[in-house]
């Protein structure tokens, strides 16, 4: 079980390094087309849902506690909505965004409130997955009218997102074996 978190949070690293990036170019360059940027992150959507689904069903078969396929079929419902009409990425980009943090963040709440019990910063993890919850929340509500404040608002949106992600894995990551036996152990009692 070990080695599915291991598995598991590497695949979630190097899909939040990648969102990552393309956060950074979207605040940092924001005369960027929003088409461009449409076409760029709507595959990465796709992708990111197809990683989560294929993740929620590897790992439903020892019980873990991640819960992917709602958040994964959302994402790809979503960037193939945008891949298909990107040029109207300035009216729904921010809100989709928001929608794929909030639903993103209930991974770690649930996360940190199956393993609250155990001697691991679940506490955190917790936090993180609050505050993730807010900011997309935010975003949904508050989305802005000029094309280049929404690249700029969600590239930084994106980068909070991602870096919250990396660091809550890399959590999950170091304890992955007090997190591994503390499952066994629950499904033991069961």
């Amino acid at each position: 079980m070990k080695d599915i978190f291991k598995r598991t949070t590497t695949s979630i690293i190097c899909s939040s390094v990648i969102a990552c990036v393309i956060g950074l170019i979207m605040a940092i360059n924001p005369s960027m087309s929003i088409k461009t940027i449409g076409i760029v992150a709507s595959i990465y959507i796709i992708l990111h849902g197809i990683v989560l689904i294929i993740l929620d069903i590897k790992t439903s078969e020892n019980y873990v506690p991640f819960e992917g396929m709602a958040s994964g079929i959302l994402s790809v419902i979503l960037g193939i909505i945008l891949l298909g009409k990107p040029d109207i990425l300035s009216t729904v980009f921010t809100i989709a965004i928001g929608v794929w943090v909030a639903l993103s963040s209930i991974n770690s709440i649930k996360m940190a409130i199956s393993i609250r019990k155990e001697e691991v910063p679940w506490i955190l993890l917790l936090l993180f997955g609050i505050i993730d919850l807010i900011i997309g929340i935010i975003v949904v509500f508050n989305p802005f009218e000029a094309s280049l404040s929404i690249t700029v608002f969600a590239g930084i949106m994106i980068i909070i997102h991602s870096i919250i992600n990396i660091i809550a894995m890399m959590i999950i990551k170091k304890d992955a074996k007090k997190i591994s036996k503390a499952i066994e152990k629950r499904l033991k009692e069961i």
